[in-house]
């Protein structure tokens, strides 16, 4: 099989398929479909994986080697930060070396196109579709000496803390946040996130897992509740009012209240947006993945807003963000964008952001959760991941295609959603879904409802059906 970009870039095992071979295919392929530009800025940046470092200086490499301008990182940076310099300095593109989320032992790349959004689908193909050329053709790629690039000044470094946190101290109201005296422990999961909070809010912060750990503590750096023991632990320990947690690119927020309760992303998402509605009184549309809670249509509805459901991967809702000025978009695996900001998700920008919230509300986050849920009901999400055989994966996607349901237990389907996998929408107000993952090997079930019981039950039921 080919190199192929998946919901979110392009990401594959380390030292199998994740090697310098593929990496300079990959970028010489996306050098020749930008060969004419008359925009030759390429912001670089990379994540604190195995080989992250020494992958984003071959990145570069080939780029100079091309007759690009190459502007690297001269640390480990955040993947928004990537995002937001491409759109802030008339950048052709981004590109990050990051396997976001994914466990230890992968590596990828994100491209990030010139409006800082995530590379949408037609961006990516022309660039598998150029690998392909390229190989058939018996080109190879091209590659300059990095030392002798940087000595010439044909590659350039950019410092990630000192411009992008100038950017952030600009946008939220930092005095208010510092002023409220809150104890914040953040938790960046060892990855590109480390010290950002910290240093813009620069007191009252306790942060964990800051060591550059490439094994990120044995587990995959995403800031779901179960990979945030410690986070909770913390949180209850220094008596914190909060705790934030981003994932290996720091792209992805997940949160704790004061009481070391995991507040999913749904209720992040929900939380921000009313923010935005009620006190920065913002008005747009509104996007959000196929996965994500009924809530913000529900919120959505209150306000008259737009809303428009994508298929699972940012860089669908980066497209629709772009195309309809939207005012914000999210997903449920942490993603949260702002179109003051970035056609991204930033989790340092969100955690900031919901800190400012709680100053400006002049209350907790178990509170600003406890408003919410008077007003608008529990909506209650769990989501299981089958990690699966290939040929299982290959059988369930196939399967999926052909089911169709009328009722489930008695409750009726109002909808067989099939924008992206299945999602089955009840009369009830629950809903399931069912999708192979893009970037892992695995089968994903996501359920929601108003009662753990009904959740547990919808998850049973499709895992039955696909004999999971």
């Amino acid at each position: 099989m080919g190199i192929k970009f998946g919901t979110d870039g392009w990401r594959a095992v380390i030292d199998k398929d994740f090697t310098n071979e593929n990496v300079c295919k990959i970028i010489q392929a996306f050098c020749d479909v930008w060969a004419d530009s008359p925009n030759k800025l390429v912001f670089i940046g990379y994540d604190r994986r195995n080989k992250s470092d020494s992958t984003s200086r071959l990145v570069a490499s080939v780029l100079a080697a091309n007759g690009f301008e190459p502007r690297l990182s001269k640390q480990y940076c955040p993947t928004p930060c990537v995002s937001w310099l491409s759109k802030n300095n008339d950048g052709l593109a981004g590109v990050m070396v990051t396997a976001s989320h994914n466990p230890p032992n992968w590596n990828g790349i994100k491209f990030k196109e010139s409006y800082g959004g995530a590379a949408s689908p037609e961006y990516t193909d022309k660039i598998e579709a150029q690998i392909e050329a390229n190989e058939k053709a018996g080109r190879k790629p091209l590659e300059a000496n990095f030392e002798e690039c940087v000595a010439k000044g044909s590659i350039t470094y950019y410092d990630p803390h000192e411009t992008y946190s100038a950017h952030l101290k600009n946008y939220m109201d930092v005095e208010k946040i510092t002023q409220s005296g809150f104890k914040v422990v953040v938790d960046p999961m060892f990855g590109s996130g480390t010290d950002y909070i910290k240093s813009i809010i620069n007191q009252g912060v306790v942060q964990i897992h800051e060591a550059a750990d490439p094994d990120f503590g044995g587990l995959s750096p995403e800031p779901i509740e179960k990979n945030l023991s410690d986070l909770r632990k913390a949180v209850l320990e220094n008596k914190a009012h909060i705790g934030l947690a981003t994932d290996g690119d720091a792209d992805r927020i997940g949160a704790m209240d004061e009481k070391g309760n995991y507040i999913s992303s749904h209720q992040i998402f929900a939380l921000l947006l009313r923010h935005n509605l009620d006190h920065n009184k913002l008005k747009g549309t509104i996007v959000s993945s196929v996965s994500t809670t009924r809530l913000i249509q529900e919120i959505c509805t209150k306000y008259a807003l737009e809303h428009v459901q994508t298929p699972i991967g940012f860089k669908h809702i980066s497209k629709v963000l772009k195309e309809r000025d939207a005012l914000m978009g999210g997903e449920e695996s942490g993603g949260i964008s702002f179109r003051d900001h970035v056609h991204e998700r930033d989790g340092v920008f969100n955690g900031l952001l919901l800190l400012e919230m709680m100053a400006v509300k002049g209350k907790s986050l178990s509170e600003l959760i406890s408003e919410m849920n008077d007003e608008y009901g529990k909506f209650i999400f769990k989501r299981d991941d089958h990690h699966l055989d290939s040929d299982t994966i290959e059988r369930v996607r196939n399967q999926i295609k052909g089911m169709s349901f009328d009722e489930v237990e008695g409750v009726k389907v109002l909808k067989n959603n099939t924008l992206d996998g299945l999602r089955l929408e009840f009369e009830d107000g629950s809903w399931v879904l069912m999708r192979p993952s893009g970037t892992e090997p695995l089968v994903r079930t996501y359920a929601e409802a108003s009662s753990m019981d009904r959740v547990d039950a919808l998850l049973r039921f499709v895992k039955n059906e696909l004999t999971l």
